[in-house]
């Protein structure tokens, strides 16, 4: 894939997300494309099956992207009425629904078409993220009754 390089400068100090932003970031996707409340759940089982299977990291310039697909891609299995790629670069602007469709097509190669989720699984990622919306929502309340 080719990129502009005039948008991606290795010396800009672009901060990595904290858990907090990620979370909103998905929770807007989800609301945004309509999406069953599970999908979050099955994207972080398909994003850690990408990073296991790849040795891929998540960094500041690659996590929104792979986040994305990866809600993408949970929307098309779970949901009944999920959106179509082309859909989704009306949501998100920064994305091109080629990018999308590349994207995708990639990371099912990587990870060998294997979507299929056990129940046991689907169960710890959603304990994993439970205990993640605990810890924000208590941080959250920590700063607000600071203020």
């Amino acid at each position: 894939m080719e990129y502009d390089s005039c948008n991606f400068n290795e010396d800009q100090f672009i901060p990595m997300p904290s858990e907090k932003y990620i979370a909103d970031y998905c929770k807007y996707v989800t609301i945004s494309c309509k999406m069953e409340n599970e999908i979050p759940i099955v994207c972080l089982v398909y994003l850690e099956k990408l990073l296991l299977t790849t040795g891929i990291l998540l960094n500041k310039w690659n996590w929104r992207r792979l986040v994305l697909i990866c809600l993408c891609l949970a929307s098309k299995i779970w949901d009944d009425d999920s959106l179509e790629n082309v859909h989704f670069p009306k949501v998100m602007s920064d994305v091109t629904n080629y990018e999308i469709n590349k994207i995708e097509q990639l990371y099912l190669e990587f990870i060998d078409y294997k979507l299929v989720i056990k129940g046991a699984e689907y169960a710890k990622y959603y304990f994993i993220l439970r205990s993640m919306a605990d810890d924000i929502n208590k941080e959250n309340e920590a700063g607000n009754s600071k203020v």
